[in-house]
């Protein structure tokens, strides 16, 4: 722990900057289907459809997709993503 020295007085500093890694703040890049959690949020869902997150808020909410509600919290599975991707594709 780091301290300030006053008046020839030494006084612990209570806070310390902690150092964080520059890596840490990058969202992790997914790069397989077998990557993705169980469930996505809208950030996880906008990545992996290539669009906004106020665009994947939007498509959550509409009819049709497969959206879990769980009290305010909106999760997506990512099998029935898969379903919906297919089946929302003309192929």
């Amino acid at each position: 722990m780091k301290s300030i020295t006053i008046k020839e007085k030494e006084i612990p500093y209570a806070f310390e900057r902690r150092e964080m890694p520059a890596h840490s703040n990058r969202k992790k890049e997914i790069s397989s289907y077998d990557q993705l959690p169980v469930s996505l949020n809208a950030d996880q869902v906008a990545a992996v459809l290539g669009i906004s997150r106020a665009g994947a808020y939007n498509l959550m909410r509409s009819e049709g997709f497969p959206t879990l509600f769980i009290g305010k919290r909106m999760v997506v599975p990512k099998d029935r993503l898969l379903e919906w991707i297919h089946s929302n594709t003309a192929c």
